[in-house]
Parts: C-alpha cells; structure tokens; sequence
C-alpha cells in the first residue's frame, strides 16, 4: 500500500506534534515560516526556519527543524539548508541537533554531523539527549582542581581552604548564569563582575528565602590579595571555564561534576580546618538505588554539607522525568528537594552548588538540625526519602540529629544514614528506644577506605514502623573497585564501579546473592558482626609477653632495652650491662604447644572466668603524688603512666587490667594494687591466679583484641559477653597447670 502524500504544511503540524516543541518559561519553542531568525535573537538573520527549540540557557542544546513535502526526497539542496541553519544556531549554542524531515524519511546531524540509525521521529528530549552521553574527564576535575586551589591559595592569598571552595563555586555560579569572564579582567572587573551576577541570580529566591544572603555575605568576606598578577587571574579564569563546561554538558548524564571537585578540593585541607567530609559521589549514587528513590520522592539531607546528595537525587529525578525542560523537571527541584545545614560557610557553599544546577536552592535551610525549629519545619514538609551523612562526632551531635529526622519525618518515609560501624551499639538504650517506634532494616557495612580513619556503614529505617524483634538484614560490601594514586585520592581508574555497585544494589534490594548477608537480632547487635579469625597464639606470642613482664619485674625501661638490643645485633655495639642476663644461653625444657583441643571460656559474665570491673577516671589536677601504681592506655610499662598518691579507688593485686581505649587489648599482670584510669578494664580471677598463667591468659586476650579498634572499643560490656581460647583439661575445665608451667619453660620467666 502507498504511503499518503503530505504537504510541507501538514509534515510541520506531525513534527510539532511528535516533537512537543511548545514554548516554555526556559524555551522558545515552535514551528512555522512566518518568524525569522531575527525575530529569535539572531540579529540581521532574515532567513526563517521550519521548527525551532532554542534554551534560554545557551549552554543546553538547541534544535533547529527543516521539513518537505512527502513528495520531495532528501537530498544535497535540503541538507545544505538544514546546515545553514544549523551554522547560524552554532553561533549563539555551543550544540545544535538538526532534524530534516519529510513526514517519512528523517536525517538528524549532531552539530552537523550525521546521526546513523535514527530512522523514527521521537520527542525532541531524545535528540537534545544525544549530547548527554558522553563521561565526563575525571582526571581532568582532578588536575583542573589541583590547579585552581593552588591559584587561590599562592597567588590570590585565599588561606582558608572552604574560601576557596565558595569563591570557586561563586565563580561557577557567575558562568552559570552569563556572567563574562574573560582573560585580560583586571581584578576588580573580575570580582565585581562574580558579585553583582550572584546578586541578580538570587534576586528572586531572597524573597522566599532570606538566608541565601548568607552566601552574598560569606563570598565578600573573602579576603584576597587584590595585587594579585594578571597570570594567576588569567589561569583561574581558564580553569574555572573548563569546570563549567564539564558541569554543563555532562550533569545530566548521572555524574555530578561539583561532588567529584569538592571531594577532591577537601583533599587539600589542614589538620586545622573543619571537619566536614564529602560523600563520595559513587556512594550518594549507591545510596540513591538501595533506598529505591524515584522521581516520585520528596528528598531530606538534614546535614547536606556541600548538597551531594540533593544534587544526586535531582539529577536522577529529573533524568526519569525526561531531561532538564520538561515541567515535571521544574517541579522536582521547587518542591521535592530539602536540605539543612548548620555550618555557616558550609550551608553557602550549597547554595551556590545548588545554584550552579540552578535548582533547589530556595529548600535549603541554614539552622542546627538538633533544635526543636528543625523538627517543626522537617513536620512541614511531604518527606518520603532521607539520604544523609551526618557528622559522625559527638560533639555535632550526630545521634541527635538523627533522632530529630526519625521523629518528625511522616510515617513510611526510608530513611538511609552513613554512621560509623558501632555508633548504634554504643548507645544500645538510645537506639532501643526509637526502635519502639521505628525499625531498622538493613546495615550495609561499606569498604574500610571510604572515609579515612574510620569504618562506615550504611542504616537504614522505616520511620512509624516499630521493630518488634524483626531481624536486620546486614551484608558487607568489602570493594568499591577504586584504587588509591599516590597524591590523587581514590579513583575508579579500572571502571570497575559500575558493575560493582549494580551487583550490590541487587543483592541489598533481593535480601540474596552475598556470602556476607548476615540476619542479627536487634537484642544482640546494631552493626555488621565480621568474621574476624582470631589467630592463635604462637611461642613467639609468648615469648614477647613473658620477656616484657620480666623487663617491667627488673625495672627496665622496654623501650630502650629494644634499642640496644637491636644496635647489637645489628652493628655490634655493646649491651648495656643490665640487659646481658637476658640474652644468656639458657637451657631450655620446651613444652610443645599443641592448639588442637583448646577450648572457648566466656571471660566475663556468670558463667565467666573473671567478674570484670571499670577503672575509674582521674584528672592530671586532681594526682597526688606518690608511689602508687598508675595504669591507663599504654602498651608499655606494664601499662604505668604514672606513679600517684590517691588510695581511695585502688584495685586489687592479682588481678589482670586490658585497656580497651587507645592501646586496644594490651593485657598485664598487677601483682600490686593500683588506680586503673577509666580507659581500663579490671579482670578479677575467680579461680587461683599466678603470674604465669597470668601471663599466659594476658596473651591470648592479646590476640583476642584484633576484633576491636578505636571506633569499636573493647568495653566492659563487650568484654563480658567475649570469649577466649584456652587449654582445657579431659572435663572441660581450663587447664591452669598446662599454662603454669608453659610460661615457666620459657627462658625470660626467671626474672619474674
């Protein structure tokens, strides 16, 4: 059957229609040949083009239309007009789709070169789409963003390391929204030019939200030095183009440019500065899926720090919504995106990330997210999606912030925190009495180099739900696939990320799929309980705690003992007098050390070996002097820091103490009383002790202590609820005589 024959006139009604190019607040949009390109903006061009979309935002692409007849093939005269009209697009938009249609057959040319396989009309989203999927040159964040904290900090004697971050966002903020900054600006025609763009781009938003002023205010309180070298300012100008350019063409592909350079600019920081950390990008995206987010979603970040996860959760949005034109697009980021953030300068620098996006900024709230007012203004809003990194000190009040979103955020919303590993176990009471109303659902413990110094996972709740004793799902996502480059950071330099996170959003959405998934009882854990092997101890673990009570027992300082020791060994130098009994050959009466039939023992509890008490704390102030024994949170000296006269808290002799804050597991044998500092726990041996078996059970804790680090210390109640292997006599009962003697066969035992 033969195709029906359209006029030109109907072919430009079909592509109208097919295309949906209606005019918006941020497009001229239509089809016709009565308007010319004059008309358009194009001064002094009187040629009239068939279909047009044309952003007033020039650096989104634009799309010009040429139709025919269906009666008229394409061919060398209708692609040269099409091109002419492309070229005289291209000289205002940095991209063009150009579309020749004749109602059957279609030619598209991105930026004038042919599109192979587009054979269908389709909304004009799917062609201005065509420039949104190419990656963004990360390694070119990375050196672009080396290069201009060493402008600010060098030559524009920017020292605070988040001054320069905002004047740098402010500056994108200005390329944003037209601002003209060129090579050759003196320095007050630069700045200027950066100020006065922030204040029109705000001019609106100020009277819905008056606390935008605060990142007016915080970009002129910047102090620079204004005798800055037309070099340095030049070199800015270059780079911070070349940021916006990366933001611009490649945002909406899923990849959010200012989240990879703030993360990377914070490398940069002093011990000094502030402690705000940046939520890897790839993790605010993995986040984004596990707690199934859509564009459906109202968002809350109530510690939104720069606003990686806002941005995240808009780009992802409005790419389901169909791209950044459409209305739904516009309605996402007015009304379904809610950040707070309660440092100063940190709630600026979101601003203007939010800005640089153009959208969102007029939801973001500068005020403590603790406070009663923030739990009002979270009740006013439809929040369904929580996705946060709170701080995770306790000085920030990083449980209080939390608790303040579970209380005031409507019923059924998912919300998912970054907290280090053990911060729900610390304060088991706290996290059980939101349980009540609240019920925690997943921990996803994420690699150990995602945040340097400490261990993070990922916890999720449903808020009106109580737990009722429902199991946690919890699983361990022990790689990320990126690879630390020396003075670069971490870096997906394999694309392994991609796979990675998908493999793992199943797993977190299926409840299956990992050798890691654990289920634990809310009553017995609040975090991902690894299976850490405990390594059994060896002669040489022996040897080093035998011969240390023995330096400790004869009044040697160990650490000096060690120094020598190696000076001889290594180079000859000659041992200090007191030390040469220790390397006389002794004949030894070795026992063997057979491992394969020792036994678990509970070390504290009912059932325990030990009643465990806490040491008590005492101030510096408050020490007398005197000649008692002093032991905190030192691997040395048998733990003595100290020598005091305070006897009104003193523990017993015979007892063992293992610090379980700082040196973590370092055990030792007091055979006199003493003040043990509140860092240590106190071992009280229900049954017979002597310094030998001791000695033996202090290294095997020792080894015990792999388990814990500083995030997750070793208290007594921890300590109590542990256990240790032992040697066990036929009955089942620990085998002391076996350890007694063990410790004395080894040669530095004659000096206890």
């Amino acid at each position: 059957m033969a195709n029906a024959a359209y006029t030109e006139d109907q072919v430009r009604d079909l592509a109208r229609t097919k295309l949906h190019l209606e005019e918006t607040e941020s497009a001229q949009a239509g089809v016709g040949q009565l308007t010319s390109f004059n008309q358009l903006g194009f001064r002094g061009v009187k040629d009239r083009p068939d279909g047009w979309y044309l952003p007033n935002e020039t650096h989104y692409p634009a799309l010009i239309l040429e139709v025919k007849g269906s009666n008229i093939k394409l061919g060398e005269k209708e692609r040269e007009e099409l091109q002419k009209n492309i070229r005289i697009v291209q000289t205002r938009y940095k991209h063009v789709v150009g579309l020749l249609y004749n109602g059957y057959e279609l030619e598209v040319y991105k930026d004038g070169e042919l599109v192979e396989g587009e054979n269908e009309l389709m909304d004009k989203e799917h062609y201005l789409g065509l420039f949104s999927t190419n990656r963004i040159n990360k390694m070119l964040i990375y050196s672009l963003t080396h290069s201009i904290n060493d402008t600010l900090h060098f030559d524009f004697l920017i020292k605070n390391l988040y001054h320069r971050m905002i004047f740098t966002a402010c500056a994108l903020v200005a390329k944003r929204y037209g601002a003209v900054l060129v090579k050759g600006m003196s320095f007050r025609l630069f700045t200027t030019a950066i100020r006065e763009t922030l204040e029109s781009s705000l001019s609106e938003d100020l009277a819905k939200n008056q606390k935008l002023q605060i990142l007016i205010d915080v970009f002129s309180e910047i102090k620079l030095n204004t005798q800055c070298k037309q070099d340095a300012i030049n070199q800015f100008i270059e780079d911070v183009s070349k940021i916006s350019d990366n933001i611009n063409s490649d945002f909406w592909n899923g990849e959010d440019v200012m989240a990879i350079f703030f993360n990377e600019f914070n490398r940069y920081k002093a011990k000094s500065e502030s402690g705000q950390v940046f939520t890897p990008d790839h993790i605010t995206s993995f986040m984004y899926q596990i707690t199934d987010t859509t564009k459906q979603d109202t968002v809350l970040d109530a510690a939104c720090g720069s606003g990686a996860f806002l941005v995240k959760a808009m780009c992802n949005m409005i790419k389901e919504a169909g791209g950044v034109r459409t209305q739904e697009a516009r309605e996402i980021a007015q009304t379904q995106l809610y950040g707070i953030e309660f440092d100063r300068e940190i709630f600026a620098l979101a601003c203007a990330n939010m800005l640089i996006h153009k959208d969102g900024k007029t939801n973001l709230e500068h005020m403590d997210s603790r406070s009663v007012d923030a739990g009002w203004w979270m009740r006013d809003k439809p929040i369904t999606r929580v996705l946060m990194n709170p701080p995770f000190e306790n000085k920030y009040g990083c449980l209080d912030i939390v608790e303040n979103v579970l209380f005031n955020v409507p019923a059924g919303t998912v919300c998912a925190f970054i907290l280090p590993d053990n911060k729900l176990e610390k304060a088991r009471g706290r996290v059980r009495r939101w349980m009540q109303f609240h019920r925690l659902t997943k921990i996803i413990k994420l690699p150990k180099e995602i945040f340097s110094g400490v261990t993070t996972s990922i916890f999720m709740f449903t808020v009106g739900t109580p737990q009722r004793k429902q199991e946690i799902f919890t699983c361990y996502m022990a790689e990320d696939g990126l690879e630390t480059i020396k003075n670069q950071g971490r870096h997906d330099i394999r694309g392994r990320w991609e796979a990675i996170e998908q493999q793992w959003v199943d797993i977190v959405r299926k409840q299956a799929g990992s050798d890691t998934i654990k289920w634990i009882s809310p009553d017995e854990h609040l975090s991902y309980q690894e299976d850490i092997e405990v390594p059994m101890p060896t002669r040489a673990d022996f040897m080093k705690r035998t011969l240390a009570y023995a330096l400790f027992k004869q009044e040697i300082e160990e650490q000096e003992f060690f120094e020598n020791a190696k000076d001889h060994m290594l180079y000859g130098t000659p041992l200090a007098e007191e030390y040469e009994p220790f390397f006389e050959s002794v004949k030894e009466n070795e026992i063997p050390l057979n491992t394969e039939h020792w036994k678990s023992f509970r070390i504290g509890g009912k059932e325990g070996l030990f009643t465990i008490a806490k040491g008590s704390r005492l101030t510096k102030a408050d020490q007398r002097d005197g000649r008692i024994n002093y032991v905190g949170a030192s691997a040395f000296n048998n733990g003595i820091t100290n020598h005091i006269g305070n006897d009104d808290q003193l523990c017993q002799a015979g007892t063992i103490s293992v610090c379980y804050n700082g040196s973590i597991g370092e055990a030792f044998y007091q055979d006199e009383p003493y003040w043990a500092t509140d860092d240590v726990n106190v071992l009280m041996p229900k049954f017979q002790i002597t310094p030998h078996i001791a000695i033996f059970i202090a290294t095997v804790i020792k080894n015990e202590s792999v388990k814990y680090a500083f995030n997750n210390k070793w208290t007594k109640e921890l300590m109590e609820q542990s256990e240790i292997v032992l040697p066990a006599k036929a009955d089942g009962t620990p085998d002391f005589e076996f350890m007694e003697h063990y410790i004395q066969s080894l040669p530095y035992s004659r000096f206890f």
